[in-house]
């Protein structure tokens, strides 16, 4: 399915605190939930400079795209990240599928259609909010334009360019913790996705890996080969 996001997607559910991120801290951090230990001036620093920072990390992701006639349409699974250029997003509901990126190209799986794609890249994933989260994109090539606190989430939100990219909103804990994505297209639709029960250890390089299992057709979708 190529309407799915980020980032990272990039790269979600409602707006609602029943959502709220549960985040295994693994970091030498320990800041309460109601109190926010790094000095407001350098929070979005520090919280992109730990992201750019860490091997990898695995977490559990809740999306929503809501289109703007009111409908929408709602995802989960799992996403892991091993820095350079490795993915895996892992779509659990409303049905199984596969986007992998193993460091030289993507791969599309869907097993209830006994089907594979070979892709350049994930369309419903903003490239940019891919980079971030991968590695490819640097601290330094990050741009903050709006800053705003979400009492309903109790995250920062910060709408941010990445390279050259169309503006992002970024959610982070009181701790520092990417735990909120969301970004819109062209014709307004809303992208927004959530990060929770994250670990912060480098997954394993076989985690990045991609067979066809027997059977399943392989289609090369990739505009350069």
């Amino acid at each position: 399915m190529k309407n799915l996001f980020f980032l990272f997607a990039l790269c979600c559910m409602f707006v609602s605190p029943s959502f709220a991120a549960k985040v295994t801290q693994q970091w030498d951090l320990d800041a309460d939930a109601k109190q926010v230990t790094i000095p407001e001036s350098k929070f979005f620093n520090h919280s992109i400079k730990r992201l750019s920072s860490l091997p990898g990390f695995q977490c559990h992701f809740d999306q929503l795209i809501a289109f703007t006639d009111g409908g929408g349409k709602k995802y989960s699974g799992s996403v892991a990240v091993l820095k350079p250029k490795r993915f895996r997003w892992q779509y659990q509901l409303p049905y199984e599928q596969l986007y992998l990126g193993d460091g030289d190209m993507i791969w599309h799986y869907e097993p209830d259609l006994m089907q594979a794609e070979r892709l350049d890249n994930i369309e419903a994933v903003d490239a940019s909010v891919m980079g971030l989260l991968d590695g490819s994109i640097a601290a330094t090539e990050i741009k903050m334009f709006k800053q705003e606190y979400d009492s309903n989430l109790n995250i920062q939100r910060f709408q941010v360019r990445l390279k050259d990219s169309p503006k992002v909103w970024l959610g982070f804990s009181n701790d520092g913790n990417l735990v909120y994505i969301e970004r819109q297209d062209v014709l307004g639709n809303s992208n927004q996705m959530r990060l929770s029960e994250c670990s912060y250890i480098a997954p394993p390089e076989n985690l990045f890996s991609f067979t066809p299992p027997e059977g399943v057709d392989v289609l090369d979708m990739r505009q350069s080969k």
